[in-house]
């Protein structure tokens, strides 16, 4: 028995070796060449692919070209019109990381379909003018690899992967049909005009603003409509078509929305019953009525509630109404009361305080110091000052920017009775399961657990 846990105890230590070796040096291992006994590589190109603005196949059916215009690709040859962008992108990241084994191949250019009459050159451009170029013949047949000719260089040498059919798709499979290519988890900014009038949404880290001094957007509106919008799908292109004849050179409506990759604009023109006519990068083409309501909506974006945070990111909470205070946290797990104690239902208090309703429409001038609502994030936080009392209820104001606004008697009563200790649970949503889930049914098998504690509960977090 001694000798078989001695046995055992050698081989733990060599896979906790193998397992730390695979997680420190990853990097460096993913570097190497796949085939230690293989030839040497060397990197074909050196450019980051976010440098990339334009892109050119010269193949042997003619050219296609792609150009980055308003942050989105877009295919000017032989046809213009919106480019597929994960084709695009596919291909910039492909050769962004591909090698070029140094061993020169026998036999004629013609053999590996590197001949002027079968090769597709591709010519990867920056915006400053630098060129990447290299010709690209037949996939190789086993092997995971590609032939390809280097300029300056008349031997065919192997890529040490496969990019033939990346470079070789037809057209049509390059041509995309979304109205606008973003992606909305990366939106900071959204520009919407109409009839002359322009609203900005602006993202911080404390969520969606209206304006650079407006108050705060409702979130859950933003994100749906940045879910709506990046599905959004052109009912047909408008080939050819004069972009004045389409009401495109002076707008109706103008839409804009920012990301890391830049600005994607959609312009507006003439509309009818069914649609609009539409253009982004500069290509046309018809979006449905129903878009064009999704895109345009008539009602404002201000949030109805007092904060947006999802509650199971709440692990603190202060709220003072007066000479009355309540300061919690649970950093321990459980809502405990500053210096120690049970704290009681909090997460009630929590939930009341995120849908607490507030007055927006109101323009009150902020003055005095009655209250103040903090909610910890983790390491961040949201701070609501309360001051004075005004028609209807008592001024307050966001910590983190936006005007005074009003928050009603009826919300005050409720934080109120929140600190007091008299709120009921919120119900549960209509179908769910009063057991938590564990009865089967469509509830929340885990009763409500936020997803940390839920991974504890799980044992795969530490606590």
């Amino acid at each position: 028995m001694e000798r078989q846990n001695r046995l055992l105890s050698a081989l733990s230590v060599v896979l906790l070796v193998i397992v730390a070796f695979l997680v420190l040096d990853w990097d460096r291992v993913d570097d190497e060449p796949r085939d230690l006994d293989g030839p040497a590589t060397n990197d074909l190109f050196a450019y980051q692919t976010t440098d990339i603005t334009r892109l050119v196949l010269t193949r042997p059916d003619g050219e296609v070209v792609f150009e980055q215009e308003e942050g989105q690709w877009k295919l000017t040859q032989p046809v213009v019109a919106l480019a597929k962008a994960s084709a695009v992108d596919a291909i910039v990241d492909r050769f962004e990381s591909v090698r070029v084994e140094e061993k020169s191949l026998d036999g004629a250019a013609a053999d590996y379909g590197l001949d002027d009459a079968s090769r597709t050159t591709v010519r990867l451009e920056k915006a400053d003018g630098t060129a990447f170029t290299v010709h690209i013949g037949k996939d190789t047949p086993i092997g995971y690899k590609t032939y390809a000719k280097v300029p300056g260089d008349d031997a065919v040498h192997l890529l040490d992967n496969q990019v033939g059919e990346l470079v070789a798709k037809p057209v049509e499979d390059f041509r995309s049909r979304e109205v606008l290519a973003f992606s909305p988890g990366g939106v900071t900014r959204i520009r919407l005009v109409q009839a002359g009038v322009e609203t900005v949404l602006r993202k911080d880290d404390a969520g969606w603003w209206i304006g650079d001094t407006g108050p705060r957007a409702d979130q859950k509106r933003v994100g749906d409509w940045l879910s709506a919008v990046s599905l959004m799908k052109a009912e047909r292109f408008l080939d050819g078509q004069d972009a004045g004849a389409l009401g495109l050179e002076s707008p109706a409506a103008l839409v804009a929305v920012q990301d890391d990759g830049g600005t994607h604009t959609l312009r507006i023109g003439t509309r009818d019953e069914l649609g609009a006519n539409a253009s982004a990068a500069e290509v046309p083409f018809r979006i449905a009525n129903t878009d064009l309501l999704a895109l345009l909506p008539a009602d404002g974006w201000a949030s109805p509630r007092l904060l947006d945070a999802q509650s199971w990111k709440v692990d603190a909470l202060t709220l003072v109404l007066g000479a009355d205070k309540l300061e919690v946290d649970r950093s321990s797990g459980a809502w405990a009361k500053a210096g120690g104690g049970e704290a009681g239902d909090i997460d009630t208090v929590v939930d009341a305080v995120l849908d607490l309703a507030v007055d927006r429409t109101a323009t009150p001038t902020m003055s005095g110091s009655w209250g103040r609502i903090t909610l910890g994030l983790g390491k961040d936080k949201l701070v609501v000052q309360i001051g004075d009392v005004v028609p209807g209820g008592r001024v307050a104001k966001e910590e983190a920017g936006g005007p005074a606004f009003v928050i009603p008697d009826a919300s005050l009563a409720t934080l109120a009775d929140g600190l007091a200790g008299k709120l009921l649970p919120k119900p549960p949503p209509e179908g769910a399961d009063p057991f938590g889930g564990g009865l089967g049914g469509g509830g929340d098998p885990f009763g409500g657990m936020n997803p940390e504690d839920i991974l504890k509960q799980l044992g795969q977090m530490p606590e």
